[in-house]
């Protein structure tokens, strides 16, 4: 089910870059699709086209099947190869069996009276 809507997710994304990438910006109507400049004079003014409408229904859908991917996912219990294993600290100096020598600190010399 999940691998299904995934392949469909997948399916609607390119269709939905497609649709926006066909679409032309403001006054350009007189595309591919329009037919001639003779209709994108008297339809300049038209509002949302065929492209629009279909990038809208488009992103309906693919809002849609985000939110189901979503909920189906997160009622699955996935666990990590690394859950069992317990980390490891790593020594501070390179040489583990012997001690770090601390030397005391040197104090100046007390004043004479």
């Amino acid at each position: 089910m999940v691998t299904s809507l995934m392949i469909f997710h997948a399916f609607i994304s390119a269709l939905l870059i497609l649709s926006v990438l066909m679409q032309f910006g403001k006054g350009a109507e007189a595309g591919l699709l329009s037919g001639g400049a003779s209709d994108a004079v008297f339809s300049g003014s038209q509002k949302g086209n065929i492209l629009t409408k279909i990038t809208t229904v488009l992103v309906i859908i693919f809002i849609g099947n985000c939110i189901l991917l979503t909920k189906l996912q997160t009622g699955k219990d996935q666990k990590s190869i690394l859950d069992g294993e317990t980390p490891i600290a790593a020594p501070l100096n390179s040489d583990a069996t012997t001690p770090v020598e601390t030397t005391p600190a040197t104090t100046a010399p007390a004043e004479a009276q």
